[in-house]
């Protein structure tokens, strides 16, 4: 069998490509050893990758934890908040119960001050009779007393 002719382009030749287009391709493709540019390769995208996997995954992480210590936080506070709730309620219990004893003490203060201003009239009522009874027997006993004229 015979070989096929095969004719490698070579640079310049009639192709469909100028010779600015071939120095373009050789500018960008550099040789491995190249110094005078950032040259990545796999094992260094690679180790950049992983260091920033390791950066978002330790983020993720602290943040997690935050808020996992959010969470314990708010259910502190809730239960806290519940404590204080019961508490409320039960001291609103012993404040209206205080108010309805000082509702009845007010009461009761009333009808006291209403009895012992009933009790002043009737003392000052006993009082003016026996004043009226003591002017009558002082003047008894004066009468008594007094000698009349033809006793001297």
């Amino acid at each position: 069998m015979p070989k096929p002719n095969v004719q490698t382009p070579q640079a310049g030749a009639d192709t469909g490509r100028t010779r600015v287009d071939d120095r373009r391709s050789r500018t960008r493709v550099q040789p491995s050893g190249a110094t005078d540019g950032i040259t990545i390769t796999r094992w260094s995208l690679a180790l950049s990758l992983t260091i920033a996997l390791t950066v978002v995954t330790a983020a993720f992480t602290l943040v997690w934890n935050q808020t996992l210590s959010l969470g314990e936080t708010q259910v502190q506070l809730v239960a806290g908040v519940a404590g204080l709730d019961a508490r409320v309620t039960g001291l609103d219990t012993r404040v209206t119960g205080i108010e309805m004893r000082m509702t009845g003490l007010e009461s009761e203060m009333r009808d006291l001050r209403m009895e012992v201003r009933d009790l002043r009239m009737e003392v000052r009522e006993e009082i003016g009779g026996l004043l009226e009874e003591i002017r009558e027997l002082a003047d008894l006993i004066r009468a008594r007393e007094m000698p009349g004229p033809s006793a001297q």
